[in-house]
């Protein structure tokens, strides 16, 4: 592991500066465009502290990086969202299995594996602080943003998988990140468009939540995330709504959608990031807000006073200003004022410069990043983790396994992201190579039920109807559910033998009940779609065990 060189002492604008990471995109950018000049800008004028990268390209975000280390007199933290795997944000790389899928096959050592390959992987295109694992616990069923994000719902089977995430990423020289503190899996809003609320005392949180969390630190996690959510027993002050400009509703969050009475967001709330996680909880790592462009903030306070009450709580990293430039002006000004004093920010940038100093900050060459990145030993393991996590809920007795070529299959695909064409393409390719006379139809939450009827007689000359569930939590969505469409075409299938598959959120049995034989997958990544299919004729055994229970 390269530690960082010695630096000069730190201007009090650069010291503020560390404290905030800002989001990019690694896509190709030339060197005089307006992207990357902005890039420029928040290195050298704003000292950022680091970069996230969202949806990018291994090689560009490579070339980024390198730069923009060379132009930083600090050594920068470069993270990134990698719950999944290096695909979850890179292009043309696998993504692997979600955390519930990795639970699903019983075996810790698999997560810990997980963590190992994705942060080699990272680190070669430069990222050297991983935002991973989640340690919620998915109480909620309806958890709109959680979800199969999550290891499970017990606390110490979450523990044990959130501890071997980390060895794994931390063995590496990578910095872990657990979060969402102090647990977001039994909350049914996503604050990504509002302020979710946790309803429970502090015993609970103490013998639940806090669970993964106490193992998170036991298992030395470099980094912890606070996510945006109230919890009234801990931090009862009041927060009220503000009226928000229309460019910092990213979201979508609609009028009279977050409510009117809410308390302090444990993101900026000194009682629960001072109070619990360091003092109680005994943390001494670094603490990162969840990103400030989610409405769980936005929609009570402006970049500024977001990024000063983030810091006056004790957060070390703030991450993902809405306005990065209004939000570090904000913070000078406080400090100028003494509303914020040196001496607070001094103890996030020593937290911050310290972990820096343990991690490598260099990019690897081309010819080492091919080598590394999505290596085929890497790709195995994920096959080999989405063959084990398949899940069999229940069955028509007999069904399974089917016969290659003798079923004629009816698949029909169902999404709930419309955006989307064609939501599972591995399945379906996967399911016509098997049986060349398979019939697919699409249908998502645009379908209208006068397009039923061609389906449901499509059926008619078919021995098997297949209907993959390509339904699952995203970021800002605020729910998860079949289309209604979907539901009534389902309840139509009544005379032939019927699979459903869910390639997302578990629980949607609860919304299709009549379904014999119900199989979960827990994402549609491109490796769980052929696990199923291989599952489905039996080709390889299906061992996965639920994580969660799906009725209550």
């Amino acid at each position: 592991m390269c530690a960082s060189a010695p630096h000069p002492p730190l201007t009090l604008d650069e010291k503020i500066g560390q404290l905030f990471v800002v989001g990019a995109r690694g896509v190709f950018m030339n060197e005089g465009s307006l992207a990357y000049q902005q890039l420029l800008h928040q290195v050298r004028d704003n000292h950022v502290g680091g970069f996230i990268w969202f949806m990018s390209n291994v090689q560009e975000t490579a070339v980024l990086t390198r730069a923009l280390q060379r132009e930083s007199r600090v050594p920068l933290l470069i993270s990134a969202d990698l719950e999944s795997g290096i695909g979850m944000r890179f292009t043309e790389t696998t993504h692997w299995p979600w955390a519930m899928a990795v639970a699903a096959t019983g075996d810790p050592s698999l997560a810990e594996a997980q963590g190992r390959i994705t942060a080699r992987e990272a680190k070669a295109i430069g990222v050297n602080q991983v935002y991973a694992p989640v340690a919620d616990l998915n109480i909620d069923p309806d958890n709109p943003v959680i979800n199969t994000r999550s290891f499970g719902e017990n606390p110490r089977e979450v523990s044990r998988y959130v501890a071997a995430f980390i060895r794994g990423v931390q063995s590496e020289g990578v910095l872990a990140c657990a979060k969402h503190f102090p647990g977001h899996g039994d909350t049914h809003t996503d604050s990504h468009r509002t302020l979710p609320q946790l309803d429970v005392d502090r015993a609970r949180l103490e013998s639940v939540e806090w669970v993964p969390f106490r193992a998170a630190i036991e298992a030395n996690v470099g980094s912890i995330m606070v996510g945006h959510l109230a919890v009234p027993a801990l931090d009862p002050a009041p927060v009220s709504l503000r009226d928000v400009p229309a460019q910092e509703k990213i979201y979508g969050t609609q009028p009279g959608e977050a409510p009117e009475h809410g308390t302090m967001p444990a993101s900026l709330s000194r009682p629960m990031i001072e109070g619990v996680l360091r003092h109680d909880l005994g943390f001494r790592g670094v603490v990162v807000t969840d990103a400030m462009d989610m409405g769980g903030i936005t929609e009570h306070f402006d970049p500024g006073e977001a990024a000063i009450r983030a810091i006056e709580a004790g957060e070390d990293q703030v991450l993902m200003s809405i306005n990065p430039d209004a939000a570090i002006a904000a913070v000078k000004a406080a400090v100028r004022s003494g509303r914020l004093t040196e001496a607070r920010i001094d103890e996030s940038v020593g937290r911050i410069l310290a972990a820096k100093a343990t991690l490598s900050h260099d990019v690897p060459s081309p010819e080492e990043l091919s080598r590394i990145v999505d290596a085929p030993e890497s790709r195995e393991l994920a096959m080999s983790i989405a063959r084990r996590a398949v899940t069999l809920v229940r069955q028509k007795p007999g069904l399974l396994p089917l016969t290659k070529g003798a079923p004629r299959v009816l698949l029909v695909s169902v999404s709930d992201f419309p955006e989307v064409a064609n939501p599972l393409p591995d399945f379906d390719r996967e399911l016509r190579a098997r049986d060349r006379l398979t019939q697919t139809f699409w249908i998502d939450s645009r379908t209208r039920e006068d397009e039923l009827p061609p389906i449901v007689a499509a059926a008619a000359d078919k021995d098997l109807v297949v209907v993959a569930l390509a339904v699952r939590a995203r970021s800002g969505s605020g729910q998860i559910t079949v289309p209604e469409t979907a539901r009534k075409l389902i309840a139509q299938f009544t005379a032939k033998p019927l699979i459903a598959v869910s390639f997302g959120t578990p629980y949607l049995i609860r919304e299709i009940p009549s379904v014999e034989t119900y199989l979960c997958a827990y994402g549609p990544q491109p490796v769980m779609q052929v696990a199923v299919a291989q599952a489905l004729y039996g080709e390889v055994p299906i061992t996965g065990k639920l994580p969660v229970r799906l009725v209550r």
